[in-house]
């Protein structure tokens, strides 16, 4: 941690709480762009903007990635002359263990009118204190039906970067904390200092809070349908452990029927034939591009074996899976995408086979 430039008053002021199982990267992001717009050229003193790590034992946090973080200063009642402070989480399951503490400290800040922000799952912990009771807030898709049953009295919703309610300010995590940081920065130290660093960090330009990630659509445009976007990333995240589509369904707070329908309409195809191929195109970069074995790569890519991988590849590429390893580099070989899904063929595969449909 750099030490902070007594010679001025920084103009903008953050401490930072972790939870345990913390995710590094919004940290990580979250710091840099403050490091950077704190001090002239890369010096890195804490000159126009200042921030501390705050612990209640100042013993070493865990991320969910095992890298270990050591706080700076310990909380402190009666020192809250921060503008933010920021709870930053990660994974649901380290939440149990945020020291009370915490809690106490949040509501002493609350009632001293200092601005809350959690960031990433933290948002859980401002909710748990009932310091957003009443308050909009911007929660990760993953965690926001989980997040709106604990919470009701919050009003918590999917599709933004950060959402800023009066005082309190919250954050779906990832790459949105540095944009929620160049906001912030912007209203204290002025635009021109708060864009400092973003070529150094090799970002374009800071998105704005209602910015649609592509990172949903896989190279398509489904429009803004969150329930479709929704079952898009669930398919990528869970290439090695399918669910049935009307498990998918649910999960996405809607029906069978109406994501089929919301398939059909924008990808001209079935979910369980557009997760299918998400899978075989998987497997088909990992067998020109590792040497892995046809049963890891199966297992990877959610088959049972290697002989149903085999038969499902052989149906989409026209040719085996070793066949299409042996295929000449740069050769391209695309899936038979608008194969019929009720054909014969695909009948008896999705029968033989359920894991595929």
């Amino acid at each position: 941690m750099t030490s902070i430039d007594s010679s001025t008053r920084p103009d903008l002021r953050v401490a930072i709480l972790l939870a345990p199982e913390f995710s590094a990267l919004p940290l990580a992001g979250f710091l840099d762009t403050l490091r950077h717009a704190a001090d002239d050229a890369d010096h890195s003193r804490q000159r126009y903007c200042s921030w501390s790590l705050l612990s209640h034992d100042m013993k070493p946090v865990r991320s969910s990635s095992g890298v270990e973080m050591l706080p700076d200063r310990l909380l402190d009642l009666e020192e809250l002359n921060y503008d933010y402070i920021v709870i930053h989480g990660g994974r649901l399951e380290g939440l149990a263990d945020v020291p009370v503490s915490y809690l106490v400290y949040l509501k002493q800040a609350a009632t001293a009118g200092v601005s809350l922000v959690g960031l990433d799952s933290g948002s859980f912990v401002l909710a748990e204190a009932g310091l957003l009771n009443g308050y909009r807030a911007s929660i990760h898709w993953r965690h926001q039906r989980v997040f709106a049953r604990r919470y009701p009295r919050c009003h918590s919703a999917t599709g933004r970067l950060f959402t800023i309610d009066r005082d309190r300010i919250t954050c779906p995590g990832g790459t949105a904390a540095i944009d929620l940081a160049v906001d912030l920065i912007s209203r204290h130290c002025g635009r021109q200092r708060a864009l400092k660093g973003m070529a150094d960090l090799l970002v374009d330009e800071p998105r704005g809070a209602h910015h649609q990630l592509r990172s949903y659509r896989d190279g398509h445009d489904p429009g803004t349908d969150p329930r479709l976007q929704r079952a898009v990333a669930i398919m990528r995240e869970r290439l090695g452990q399918p669910i049935p589509i009307d498990v998918l369904a649910r999960v996405c707070g809607t029906s069978e029927r109406q994501l089929n329908r919301l398939f059909h309409q924008h990808y001209s195809e079935s979910p369980a034939r557009y997760w299918r191929l998400m899978r075989l195109d998987h497997a088909a970069w990992r067998l020109v591009n590792s040497y892995h074995s046809l049963e890891l790569i199966a297992d990877e890519c959610g088959f049972s074996d290697a002989s149903h991988f085999s038969t499902a590849f052989k149906l989409a590429y026209r040719c085996s899976p070793r066949q299409y390893r042996k295929c000449p580099p740069g050769a391209s070989i695309q899936p038979a995408r608008k194969a019929n899904d009720n054909s014969a063929e695909v009948r008896e595969v999705a029968n033989q086979h359920p894991e595929f449909s």
